[in-house]
């Protein structure tokens, strides 16, 4: 790679002792080298904050944004975001362990095809309990998390979720300093969906075909604890993402925030009309809008669409 732009590597860290060392390491000692290191200590009460500055003590590509107190996980990344000099931001998560070639084999690919605005990998899942046990009843260790490659399947997914896996991804920095995208305060536990739904939106998003990350599964993640009002931002999501997807279309049709059998049954005439309905992913978003209504089980749905 002859052009070695400056990247810059974004990791929010909270009450994190027990693994920030090791996460951070993975990052220095990256293949790609052209590295500035922003970590945000957002109010760690632990010994996070002093296991930093030990590192930032040992190379001078890591700068440290303290924080007295807790201000929340959508806060810590805007603030880091003001930050960033490099031409790309990478971003990975203060409990996972990046792959020593993360980021100089999505770079490579980014350069390679100037569209592409952001890019991510699969995952590698590193599951336990607090003691280090495996959680054998929700995932399985050393599974790989795989994600749709091109942007077209990307954009569909997200229909149905967030097919991103935000500690793999790397972006070019246009799409804050040009098109000031930043994490949305409204979308608490979802702020990555809605994200990547907006930057989906002014460029090509990709996945790169192997695991760069290894992704720390633990009880006490965020994810793990506030999965309720996950899920109320993330229905909220997918009603945005149908929109938009609607929109591309050229359908002149938005579902209302509150739908009800009767919006459903309309968008399902409209996709009669225009002799869409036997495609599998048009059938799927009409099956999973009529599903969260919760008035019907799938035996019921199952008979409507076959009947």
């Amino acid at each position: 790679m002859e052009n070695k732009p400056l990247v810059s590597v974004l990791i929010c860290a909270y009450n994190v002792e027990k693994y920030i060392e090791e996460c951070i390491n993975a990052v220095i000692n990256q293949t790609y080298k052209n590295l500035e290191i922003i970590i945000v200590n957002d109010g760690s009460s632990d010994n996070t904050y002093f296991l930093l500055k030990k590192l930032a003590e040992k190379d001078n590509r890591i700068k440290i944004l303290n924080f007295n107190n807790h201000i929340g996980i959508i806060s810590a990344l805007n603030e880091g975001l003001k930050e960033i000099a490099g031409e790309y931001i990478a971003r990975t998560d203060s409990d996972d362990i990046t792959k020593p070639d993360w980021i100089e084999k999505i770079l490579t690919c980014m350069q390679n095809d100037p569209k592409i605005i952001a890019m991510g990998s699969y995952l590698t899942v590193l599951s336990e309990e607090n003691n280090g046990s495996v959680l054998a009843n929700h995932h399985k260790n050393k599974v790989e998390w795989k994600n749709p490659l091109e942007h077209k399947d990307i954009v569909e997914k997200m229909l149905f979720g967030n097919p991103i896996h935000n500690n793999s991804m790397v972006m070019r920095s246009e799409i804050y300093t040009k098109y000031h995208l930043i994490y949305d305060p409204d979308y608490h536990y979802a702020e990555d969906y809605k994200f990547w739904l907006e930057v989906s939106r002014i460029g090509k998003l990709a996945n790169y075909p192997e695991s760069l990350v290894y992704y720390r599964l633990h009880r006490n993640q965020t994810s793990s604890i506030h999965n309720s009002q996950q899920e109320i931002n993330g229905k909220k999501l997918r009603l945005q993402a149908l929109n938009y997807y609607l929109k591309d279309l050229g359908i002149d049709y938005q579902l209302p925030e509150k739908f009800l059998f009767k919006d459903i049954a309309l968008l399902q005439e409209i996709f009669y009309e225009r002799g869409m309905f036997r495609e599998n992913i048009i059938r799927r978003i009409i099956y999973e809008c009529y599903l969260s209504l919760g008035e019907y089980n799938y035996k019921d749905i199952y008979y409507y669409f076959n009947k």
